[in-house]
């Protein structure tokens, strides 16, 4: 019996030592001596292991519930899922990722996508349907659409989801966007109405081979070059190309843009939703178009009234009867450049707007995910679905379907291979650290045919001053915006 009891103590002995020193490294029930050479240990009573026991079980709970929800309130929801741009094929582009999250995601949530992009006028078919009372809960659309949608009050406000401590972005992951593409994309003072998913750029098409033999070693890194550029291949082309234009000034928004924002400007009045025109950086944008006009290093392209002036513009571009377009990357499969003398297609390359400090800029236009009001819940279970969809990895995977732009740097990890097969794709990478949103003020989409239009004014035969066109331009889109509210 002796040597029974003995053995007990030598099992429980060394069980009671480890739950003290255990409370020791707590900081519960131990005190060491000011000499630091020996710890003197206190009896604990049971009730205060106990007291530990649950202290340390509360150290691996869950995540707090993301927004007050509680985590078994998403099981078994079903989204709604509308998108464009797809072939709606089964098993492929955005229906192969809504697939893997249905297998994979841990909530129970199930989503199931809608082609939206088969009718004429899909956005016009979407209103619609929203007039009807019918609304998805999460879509990828236009940002400048969704701050419209916004506005109208049936968009959710993404930043309480973006910044929720159980639910949202690491500020890692917030960073992880190009800051032209993120920190712009939202409505005063504070609103995110769409998290950026995927973007198009508006861009410079350079013809490598004809510079090259205009003299011209290199690219232009500067207002300076890329005007002297334009002018040298307009005044001193080829002989057998006389009537060569430097550049096509095609006035759309989307070009304008990058000139404004490589002339560091704005349209916008200190980040509000007042339209400033007639700010200086945009003025001298209005005039330097006007020079490249006038000294005929450019020459003006508009749709109307021709509607093929895009095929016409890529046509000047092919056919070496211009130096450089402006246009979106979307349109690479455009360039067909005819064989040079050589018997080569010429080389061509994508540039950035350049402003006269250097500044470089692109244009871009976003593809964001929203999230409509339906209940707490299925909000929830839509930006969980959201955050699934835009993260780097799901990101990549559809720009190899769609050949669109990330928004994310990470991104880029996972497209390696991509850029090797696509090099003409590869082009548009080096722009992404200057690409910056178009404003996402909702009466945009008016005011930017009023802006188109007053560009092309600026480029008729008399050329009126930027500054009258430009206050006038100021007082059509405080009346647009009125119109939209």
């Amino acid at each position: 019996m002796r040597s029974s009891r003995n053995s007990f103590k030598l099992y429980f002995l060394p069980l009671v030592l480890a739950l003290v020193l255990s409370a020791c490294d707590l900081g519960i029930g131990g005190v060491k001596d000011p000499d630091g050479d020996a710890s003197l240990l206190k009896t604990i009573h049971p009730a205060t292991l106990t007291a530990l026991s649950a202290e340390a079980a509360e150290k691996v709970t869950p995540a707090p519930d993301p927004l007050g929800i509680p985590w078994s309130a998403l099981d078994g929801l079903e989204l709604q899922f509308w998108y464009l741009w797809d072939l709606d094929e089964p098993g492929v582009g955005l229906n192969a990722i809504v697939d893997r999250f249905n297998l994979e995601n841990e909530w129970g949530i199930h989503v199931n996508p809608v082609d939206q992009g088969f009718t004429q006028d899909p956005l016009d078919s979407i209103e619609t349907a929203f007039e009807d009372g019918l609304v998805p809960d999460v879509m990828i659309s236009d940002a400048s659409t969704g701050a419209r949608w916004y506005q109208a009050g049936i968009l959710v406000d993404l930043e309480p989801y973006l910044t929720d401590p159980a639910a949202g972005l690491t500020a890692r992951a917030q960073k992880d966007y190009y800051p032209g593409i993120f920190e712009p994309l939202y409505l005063p003072p504070a609103i995110r109405p769409g998290l950026p998913f995927t973007q198009t750029l508006q861009v410079i098409y350079y013809n490598q081979t004809l510079a090259s033999e205009l003299g011209f070693a290199h690219a232009p890194g500067s207002l300076e070059e890329l005007v002297d550029q334009l002018c040298d291949a307009s005044q001193n082309g080829p002989e057998d190309q006389s009537g060569i234009s430097g550049i096509i000034l095609y006035p759309e928004a989307a070009n304008i843009a990058g000139w404004v924002y490589a002339f560091q400007g704005d349209f916008l009045d200190g980040g509000s939703k007042t339209y400033q025109f007639s700010s200086q950086e945009i003025l001298d944008v209005g005039a330097a178009w006007q020079e490249l006009a006038s000294n005929s290093c450019g020459s003006m392209i508009s749709d109307y009234p021709n509607p093929m002036a895009r095929e016409i513009e890529f046509s000047q571009f092919n056919s070496r009867r211009a130096l450089m377009i402006m246009n979106s990357a979307d349109f690479l499969d455009q360039v067909q450049i005819r064989n040079d003398q050589t018997g080569r297609p010429d080389d061509w390359g994508l540039l950035p707007f350049l402003g006269p400090d250097g500044t470089k800029a692109v244009s871009a236009q976003i593809q964001s995910g929203l999230i409509f009001k339906t209940s707490p819940e299925r909000q929830l279970a839509a930006w969980l679905f959201l955050k699934y969809l835009t993260s780097p990895e799901i990101q990549a995977e559809w720009i190899r379907y769609s050949f669109f732009y990330p928004t994310r740097k990470e991104s880029l990890r996972y497209l390696r291979d991509f850029r090797t097969d696509y090099p003409d794709w590869a082009k548009g990478l080096p722009l992404l650290p200057y690409s910056r949103t178009e404003p996402l003020e909702p009466a945009w989409d008016l005011v930017k045919q009023a802006l188109g239009d007053a560009f092309e004014e600026l480029l008729t035969i008399d050329y009126p001053a930027p500054e009258e066109l430009m206050e006038k331009l100021d007082l059509t889109a405080e009346e647009l915006v009125e119109f939209s509210d």
